[in-house]
């Protein structure tokens, strides 16, 4: 008589955690907002893609999300430039300390969410430069603000284009006659303990509408 084999998932996909450490009270402000909603629409695309399952398909949209984040982190790179240009011209050293920086756990599940954790990083990072010459008084109240003020509406442009191209992705699985196999792989996610929002529902834009006001 034949074994009967157990009930597998749909693919066994690498994973691992990292620690997410914010020092700014701005950078933890931001990933509150908009690290969920991102993650969690980075999370199931990649899991939708590979349920489509065309080669071609997963690495276009893939390129095309990575290109997103890496245009926003090359900006922050430019903008870290400029901050430490205006920092060595006043002759400052050293940055600040922070009395109760935030670290989170974070499940990698594909590239993009490494890149958007490295993203949040690079973000703290301009941050801590923006404190340290307001701190040493090189930039005013106003001009600290309105910095904080730019990078969240960049990450907020960034978090619903990665969202649209999520809710694309399930649109075209819906079409494919894939939705079973979305909600099984999305409950395999769910039992590795990551909390997802509903992928059902179009409602995250509605999500970033309120957290930004």
């Amino acid at each position: 008589m034949a074994e009967t084999q157990p009930e597998t998932t749909l693919y066994s996909r690498p994973s691992f955690t990292q620690t997410l450490v914010l020092n700014s009270e701005y950078t933890k402000r931001v990933h509150q907002r908009y690290f969920r909603s991102v993650v969690t629409a980075l999370y199931m695309l990649d899991t939708i893609l590979y349920v489509i399952g065309e080669k071609a398909h997963i690495d276009q949209v893939q390129a095309g999300v990575s290109q997103l984040i890496e245009a926003c982190t090359s900006d922050l790179g430019r903008e870290i430039e400029r901050l430490e240009k205006l920092r060595d011209d006043n002759g400052i050293s050293g940055t600040p300390k922070y009395s109760n920086p935030g670290s989170y756990e974070i499940e990698i599940v594909s590239p993009q969410v490494s890149q958007f954790v490295a993203l949040m990083l690079k973000m703290d990072d301009v941050m801590k430069l923006v404190d340290t010459l307001w701190l040493s008084n090189v930039i005013a109240n106003d001009k600290r603000a309105d910095t904080e003020h730019q990078w969240q509406l960049r990450i907020q442009k960034l978090a619903r284009r990665i969202i649209s191209l999520r809710t694309a992705a399930y649109r075209e699985a819906r079409t494919r006659g894939k939705t079973d196999e979305v909600a099984s792989a999305r409950q395999v996610l769910i039992d590795k303990g990551i909390d997802l929002d509903d992928d059902e529902k179009d409602d995250a834009d509605a999500e970033l509408d309120a957290a930004a006001s």
